[in-house]
């Protein structure tokens, strides 16, 4: 895959579309052996485009389709294939058509964009005015698509995958299992799997995402040995899988809406952090009733002294005041030591804990959210309350009947 445009090299935007492709590609059995970010340089882009002919069968171009000077594509394209770019009329008179059903002329830049090498083959795009093509170097074939994700996205699953498929009919597609993993570090899922014997064509990757780990499963499709690993992996990963084939906020959403759990949030370390998480997965904001956040100079009582005990009431009366099944809260960060409670008819648990490692406040913020929504998690599924947590030290646990 070439990525193009200055602003994907400078880092400016994340390049999304390559990860995606990525992705979808290895799992539909057409892997990448290469991807590379070339800046909007006439020259850099025709020396590129040559030098992935000669050593790929395949090559994805995405971006620098549109109507402005810096969009080069379509001309670096032209310049290496030795060929004039030439005005393609049906798309020209698609283009015109589209903006006159809009009430609009169409500005002149984008007859650009009806202008491809000689001799390229026109890629629909339904929703952008920038058409996708296909053009041949060196017995490469080049797909070259837009850098809107979801033109893109849109050219590759309908257009561009249907033809690979066809080029290669023997390449087996893959499955892959999910599964999202707290508390553990890389090496210790890497030595816990080193027992694992896997059967031919499956492989296990990982992903880390702060402060996720998540660990995939890739298997031939339809595979029957898929249920006994994935088994297998589960019970080597126990209690620290927070989502299995979905994302812990989804996961635990889910178990949310079974029992008809409502929640209440005290935030003030975190600082609503997970209160905005929360209303951004639809079952937990049906069943998230109501948050505060205080600021780490609102004073509470005790929380000095006490500050485990004072974080527990702080989620008690959070749980009494919102007349919720359950409460969460996080304390202030004291000295980089920070007290969460989780608050329920049952009985109250809490944990005070410190970071292992350096950690800038957002992250720490972020790893301490997480820590509040897994004691939520272990509490609704019946796991222990007081989980060992690879980046935190556990200095202080409390729990009270109910």
């Amino acid at each position: 895959m070439i990525s193009t445009g200055e602003e994907v090299l400078h880092g400016d935007i994340n390049d999304t579309n390559a990860s995606w492709l990525s992705r979808n590609c290895f799992e539909q059995g057409f892997p990448l052996h290469r991807r590379v970010t070339v800046g909007d340089s006439l020259d850099d882009l025709a020396v590129e485009l040559t030098r992935c002919s000669l050593v790929s069968d395949v090559v994805v171009v995405n971006g620098g389709l549109g109507p402005t000077t810096d969009d080069l594509t379509s001309q670096a394209m032209a310049a290496a294939m030795d060929v004039e770019l030439e005005l393609n009329t049906d798309w020209l008179a698609e283009l015109k058509a589209r903006f006159e059903r809009d009430g609009r002329e169409m500005p002149k830049s984008n007859i650009k964009q009806a202008m491809l090498p000689t001799g390229a083959e026109i890629l629909d795009n339904p929703i952008g005015s920038a058409c996708g093509f296909v053009a041949v170097l060196n017995d490469s074939v080049f797909f070259f698509t837009p850098g809107v994700p979801s033109e893109f996205k849109m050219m590759f699953d309908e257009q561009i995958l249907p033809r690979l498929k066809a080029m290669a009919p023997n390449n087996a597609a893959r499955d892959v299992q999910r599964l999202y993993t707290y508390g553990l570090s890389e090496a210790v899922l890497n030595d816990s799997f080193d027992a694992l014997s896997l059967p031919d064509g499956f492989e296990i990757g990982y992903r880390s995402a702060l402060p996720f780990i998540e660990v995939k499963l890739f298997s031939p499709r339809s595979a029957e040995q898929v249920p006994d690993v994935i088994d297998e992996l589960r019970e080597k990963l126990g209690e620290h899988i927070v989502g299995d084939g979905k994302p812990m906020l989804n996961h635990v959403g889910e178990l949310l809406a079974k029992r008809e759990i409502t929640v209440a949030l005290a935030e003030q370390f975190t600082g609503g952090w997970l209160a905005n998480a929360m209303q951004s997965e639809y079952e937990c904001q049906q069943h998230f009733i109501q948050g505060w956040v205080l600021s780490e100079r609102a004073q509470v009582d005790d929380a000095e002294q006490y500050p485990l005990a004072a974080a527990i009431a702080m989620a008690s009366a959070a749980r009494e005041n919102a007349g919720t099944s359950v409460a969460l809260a996080c304390g202030k960060n004291i000295e980089g030591k920070v007290s969460i409670a989780l608050s329920t008819l049952e009985g109250d648990w809490g944990i005070r804990v410190s970071s292992r490692k350096a950690m800038t406040q957002d992250d720490y913020r972020h790893y301490l959210s997480t820590l509040m929504l897994d004691l939520l998690r272990r509490w609704l599924e019946k796991k222990s309350m007081f989980p060992v947590i690879a980046s935190l030290n556990l200095l202080e646990e409390q729990h009270i009947s109910g």
